[in-house]
């Protein structure tokens, strides 16, 4: 790596080389263009998460013995900042001095005393007119404990050169003809099988094996990550595959080759700032008609920004050389990064003013080309209810729909307050919305066509979350497709009787060993009352909920020649059955009690 030798540097190469050393640490980071309204700042670096407070960075170019013009400077930056954060508002952390020069005993000295001789200064300037409350809040600033006001000097230059190599090699030592250089070599290397003569023989079908180009294209991605301001990825696929926004993702181009297989290339951005020094030119045609799925689809970007994907011929100046003309192709138009999260809270509301379900979404929205329009989306906490609203600003009209996540293998419990939400989603009711804080006002009343949601679905969860309240094992929605119909009854006679409702049946005649100490009357009538487990079997697992009681009103009994008895029905074969609470699900033998039936 060769040396930088700042001192031979203009200052404008010097502002511009510590920048982007400054934004490669800290990708984050954001430049100040210089302006009368900069505030003496040049690179802002968000401090510590969860706090709006940004560092300060203030670029010199300075690399000789400063002169007492050049610390003026210094001193007048260090000025405008206060002022920035005192009448701009501008959430100041701590404050650096950053260029390729270490500070004398002297320098230090002077340095040391800035801040508070600056601000000494600004409190009796008459011209400046500091208010109390803003001379306050910079003794506040100044005097916050573990405030740094400290001097970058060229070790901490030196030390990003050395991290950060490919900065000075890009803008300093010919790295930019050397990038466009190692982008023309992979695309050469990867077309190399295309030129060689086909092979006709079994044992030559591989001409290029991927362990033949695994250093080659080693150093390729090693040169092109000579760029200082993106990144590359390359990939080689039999097919195309699909592109998705990953973090960081500024652009990709596939050449597909007349086999069907495809060398794909990624840009991805080292930091926020990448597009700003380094601008990205695009230039698009669009080829569909009026009237088309597609003019809709762009139409909806324009106005909305939804994401849409359509035919056209594109010329782009990609970074890497990788741009160029490419007509008849499409392009895909992603969202933008958003940071408008927000919460929006819904309700439905019953006739006759009762407040039904509610449930809040967590929210993004983007806003299209010409800003006539809002595309707002989200999901409840359990990612079961996903909805989408579009807004036009101009006829202040909107939209909304819900959609449903599959059901099949969620946990009951989990998502019961969404489909409550969603079941309640019908004509008459009314759709009730809230920001996270607040009260709700009405959105629109509900139409016919809301049926988001069969009874029978509802019932089934409601009926599976009960049960997960009797047992620690997880309850899964069961594939509503191979669920039969004795399934289904079973799983909602279960929960009726652990919600209390007692469950009419009939009996069948059975044996069982009674006390031989109790006399059985052939001709009499009897109530049994049988104590059972209630169980069930849900995804192949038995799960146990407690005891049942089998009460069984009309019933003769009998003794077996082994001493066991008979019960058979005597008027009728009905059986009652509750659930009792408290008591532990039972083993066998099974408690079983009987009584003479009461005189009719």
């Amino acid at each position: 790596m060769a040396r930088v030798e700042w001192a031979a540097l203009g200052g404008d190469e010097v502002e511009t080389v510590v920048a982007v050393l400054l934004y490669n640490k800290f990708p984050r980071a954001v430049r100040i263009r210089p302006s009368q309204g900069d505030y003496g700042i040049d690179v802002l670096v968000p401090a510590a998460a969860g706090t709006e407070a940004v560092d300060v960075y203030q670029i010199k170019k300075f690399a000789t013995n400063l002169s007492a013009s050049q610390k003026s400077q210094v001193e007048e930056s260090f000025r405008r900042l206060m002022l920035g954060m005192v009448r701009r508002g501008v959430p100041v952390g701590d404050w650096y001095l950053v260029m390729p020069l270490d500070p004398t005993l002297d320098n230090r000295d002077w340095f040391d005393a800035l801040p508070d001789a600056v601000i000494a200064a600004m409190v009796a300037d008459r011209q400046l007119k500091l208010t109390d409350d803003e001379q306050r809040r910079i003794r506040e600033w100044r005097e916050a404990p573990g405030r740094i006001i400290d001097w970058k000097g060229l070790v901490f230059c030196e030390a990003l050169t050395s991290d950060y190599w490919f900065v000075t090699d890009y803008y300093l030592h010919g790295g930019q003809e050397r990038l466009r250089n190692a982008v023309a070599d992979v695309a050469q290397l990867l077309r190399r099988d295309l030129a060689l003569p086909a092979a006709d023989d079994v044992d030559t079908t591989a001409v290029l094996a991927p362990a033949d180009i695994r250093e080659h294209l080693g150093r390729l991605q090693q040169a092109l990550d000579g760029d200082p301001h993106f990144r590359y990825g390359l990939s080689l696929d039999p097919a195309p595959p699909q592109l998705l926004n990953e973090p960081g993702l500024l652009a990709a181009t596939q050449d597909i080759q007349t086999d069907g297989s495809c060398i794909t290339y990624r840009i991805y951005e080292r930091f926020a700032e990448a597009v700003n020094l380094r601008p990205i030119p695009i230039k698009v045609d669009f080829e569909f008609s009026e009237g088309t799925p597609e003019h809709e689809a762009f139409e909806a970007w324009r106005k909305y920004g939804k994401p849409v994907t359509v035919p056209a011929s594109i010329d782009a100046d990609l970074p890497g050389g990788l741009g160029g003309p490419l007509t008849h192709g499409t392009i895909s138009i992603l969202p933008p990064g958003d940071d408008s999260q927000f919460t929006l809270r819904m309700r439905v509301q019953l006739p006759g003013g009762i407040e039904g379900p509610e449930l809040a979404f967590t929210m993004v929205s983007t806003t299209g080309a010409d800003q006539t329009g809002v595309w707002s989306r989200g999901t409840d906490a359990a990612g079961v209810v996903t909805t989408e609203g579009l807004l036009d600003v101009t006829g202040k009209t909107s939209t909304i729909s819900f959609s449903v996540a599959p059901l099949s293998g969620r946990n009951a419990a989990e998502v019961l307050p969404a489909l409550r939400f969603v079941a309640a989603l019908r004509h008459p009711n009314v759709l009730q919305m809230a920001p996270q804080y607040g009260p709700y006002f009405d959105f629109d009343q509900l139409g016919a066509e809301w049926d988001l949601l069969s009874p029978f679905e509802l019932r089934l969860v409601e009926a599976l979350a009960l049960l997960q309240e009797r047992t620690s094992a997880p309850i899964a929605v069961p594939d509503l497709a191979t669920l039969t119909a004795e399934d289904f009854q079973a799983i909602l006679s279960t929960a009726s009787l652990i919600a209390g409702r007692t469950v009419v049946g009939t009996w069948a005649a059975m044996s069982f060993p009674l006390n031989p100490a109790f006399e059985i009357d052939p001709d009499a009538t009897y109530q049994l009352a049988v104590t059972m487990p209630l169980a069930l079997t849900l995804g192949g697992r038995r799960l146990e909920f407690g005891a049942v009681e089998d009460l069984l009103l009309s019933v003769r009994l009998s003794r077996s020649d082994d001493g066991s008895v008979l019960a058979s029905t005597a008027q009728r074969n009905t059986a009652y059955r509750r659930f009792l609470p408290g008591v532990p699900t039972p083993t066998p033998p099974f408690q079983i009690g009987a009584r003479p039936a009461p005189a009719s």
